[in-house]
C-alpha cells in the first residue's frame, strides 16, 4: 500500500492522553505563536485589497481575523493564512526549512469553526499535533528541492493540513487518503515570488490552504481521488522529489508525534536564514558597537542562505520581502538598533539611508563549501573596526531552535509586539491564557472568539 495509509491511519489514531508533555507544550507554545503573528499581519500589504477582491463572491460562517467580519471556510482559511505569514515571523522547521503551522492552522481553524466551533480544546490540540507532525515528516523525507525551484513549506505543509482536518473530523483511512490525493492534484508551489521579491511570496502558503478546504470537502462528499498519493507513476515521490524520498523518515515513530518538539519559533520577523547572523550582530551591538565603529563585516553562510538571503540590498529600490530576505539588511538593523522588530520591515524603515548604506556597501556575504548546503549554522563574522581592529565571532546555534529556545518571557514579548504592530484589541495575557486553556478542555471556541 502506498504510504498514505500509513500516514492517513496514523492520524486519525492519536489520542490527546498518549501525547507526551513535551509535544502538548510544543503544540500550545505554537499555537500562541502563530495567532500572535496572524494578528500582527491583518494589515499587511496586499491584504486590504485581497480581502476587498474576495468580497464580491459572498459570506460565510468563518471569521476573517482581526475583525474583518465573515467568509466562507476556503476565503476565511485563505485570507487567514496570508496573515500568518505576511511578515515572515511565523515558525519554522530548520532541518528542511518548512513553515508547519502556517500551512496546517488556518484551514484547521476554518474547518473547526464551519462546522464544530465547541470541539474540545484537547481534540483541537491533538489534531494540531498530528498536522504539525505530518508537514515536518514529509519536509524531511523529501527534503527541499530549491534548486528546482519548488517551495517547500507549500508542497509539504499541506499533507499535514489534510492529517489535521482528518484527525478532528474522525474519518476512517480511506476517506484520509482521497483527501490527499485530491490535494496532490492542486499542489505547486514555486519559488520565483522570493526571487522576484514580490507580495505574491506571502499568498503562496494561502493558496495551499484554500486547496486543503477544497480537497476536504470533497472527500467528505465521497468524492475519491488518487490512492498512490505519495508512491505512484506521478505521485509526490516522482513528481517533487526527483524518486529520492527517506520512507524510514516518514515510518519512523511516527506514532509518537514527536516532531512538534523539533520545530523553531521565530525571534524575528524575516527568512529564518537570518536568524543566526542577527544574532551575532546583536552580539556585537550588546557590546558596543554600532554602524559608525564598524568599516566592514565579511559574512559566512552556507550555500543555500547565499540563494535565500544573500542578495545585494539596495534600499533604494527593496521592498518589503527583500528587506526580510536580506541578510545585509537585518545585520545591519541588528547591529544599530539592538534588536529586529516588525516596524523594521515598513517602507519607511527599509529607505533609512544610514542603515540602508552600511548594508549595501560594508557588508560582504560569501558562501562556504565547507558548510552543508542547507545548513542555517554555523554563520562566522569577520569583523574589521573603523580603528583597524579585526573580530571574529561565529555561532553553531540559531536562535529560536530546540537547542536555544525562546523563554515563556521572550514568547510573551513577541506576542506584546505583534498585538500592537497589528493594531490589535486582544489582550496579550489573555490570548496566552486562552491557548493554555485548551489542555484542560475548554472549547476551542474560546480562542476563536479573540480571533473574530
Amino acid at each position: 500500500m502506498d504510504i498514505a495509509y500509513l500516514l492517513a491511519s496514523n492520524a486519525i489514531s492519536r489520542e490527546y492522553d498518549k501525547l507526551r508533555d513535551e509535544v502538548v507544550d510544543a503544540t500550545v507554545d505554537g499555537l500562541v505563536d502563530s495567532l500572535a503573528c496572524a494578528l500582527a499581519g491583518v494589515h499587511a500589504p496586499g491584504l486590504a485589497e485581497a480581502r476587498g477582491a474576495l468580497a464580491h463572491w459572498g459570506t460565510g460562517e468563518c471569521s476573517v481575523w482581526g475583525g474583518f467580519g465573515r467568509t466562507s471556510a476556503p476565503f476565511a482559511a485563505f485570507l487567514n493564512a496570508v496573515s500568518m505569514h505576511a511578515l515572515d515571523y511565523d515558525d519554522t522547521d530548520d532541518k528542511v526549512p518548512l513553515h508547519a503551522n502556517g500551512m496546517v492552522l488556518p484551514g484547521l481553524i476554518a474547518d473547526v469553526e464551519e462546522a464544530r466551533a465547541c470541539c474540545d480544546g484537547r481534540d483541537f490540540l491533538t489534531a494540531l499535533a498530528v498536522g504539525v507532525d505530518g508537514a515536518m515528516r514529509i519536509g524531511r523525507a523529501g527534503g527541499p528541492k530549491g534548486s528546482r525551484g519548488w517551495n517547500y513549506s507549500v508542497i509539504s505543509g499541506s499533507v499535514g493540513a489534510v492529517l489535521a482536518i482528518a484527525r478532528l473530523r474522525r474519518w476512517d483511512a480511506e476517506t484520509t487518503v482521497n483527501a490527499l490525493g485530491h490535494q496532490l492534484t492542486q499542489t505547486a508551489g514555486s519559488l520565483q515570488s522570493i526571487v522576484d521579491g514580490s507580495l505574491a511570496k506571502r499568498f503562496q502558503p494561502a493558496q495551499m490552504v484554500k486547496n486543503v478546504v477544497m480537497s476536504a470537502a470533497l472527500a467528505q462528499a465521497g468524492i475519491d481521488g488518487p490512492r498512490n498519493v505519495f508512491e505512484g507513476k506521478a505521485g509526490f515521490v516522482n513528481l517533487y522529489q526527483d524518486g529520492k524520498f527517506d520512507f524510514d523518515a516518514v515510518r519512523a515513530d511516527i506514532e509518537r508525534c514527536d516532531l512538534p518538539v523539533d520545530l523553531s519559533l521565530k525571534p524575528y520577523p524575516a527568512c529564518r536564514f537570518t536568524h543566526a547572523p542577527i544574532d551575532l550582530a546583536l552580539q556585537l551591538h550588546a557590546q558596543g558597537l554600532r554602524l559608525g565603529d564598524v568599516r566592514h563585516i565579511q559574512i559566512r553562510v552556507s550555500s543555500q542562505a547565499v540563494n535565500m538571503v544573500g542578495r545585494k540590498f539596495d534600499h533604494r529600490s527593496a521592498g518589503v520581502v527583500d528587506a526580510q530576505f536580506s541578510i545585509a539588511y537585518t545585520v545591519a538593523v541588528g547591529l544599530e538598533r539592538g534588536a529586529v522588530r516588525i516596524g523594521d520591515f515598513t517602507a519607511t524603515a527599509i529607505r533609512d539611508e544610514r542603515v540602508g548604506a552600511f548594508a549595501g556597501e560594508r557588508i560582504t556575504i560569501e558562501a562556504d563549501e565547507g558548510l552543508p548546503f542547507l545548513g542555517m549554522v554555523p554563520v562566522a563574522f569577520d569583523v574589521e573596526l573603523s580603528n583597524g581592529e579585526r573580530l571574529a565571532i561565529s555561532t553553531e546555534h540559531v536562535g529560536g531552535s530546540p537547542e536555544k529556545r525562546m523563554s515563556a518571557a521572550q514568547l510573551r514579548d513577541k506576542v506584546l509586539d505583534c498585538l500592537d504592530f497589528g493594531r490589535s484589541r486582544v489582550d496579550a495575557d489573555a490570548l496566552i491564557a486562552a491557548v493554555h486553556g485548551l489542555r484542560d478542555g475548554r472549547p476551542f471556541s474560546s480562542v476563536l472568539q479573540l480571533l473574530a
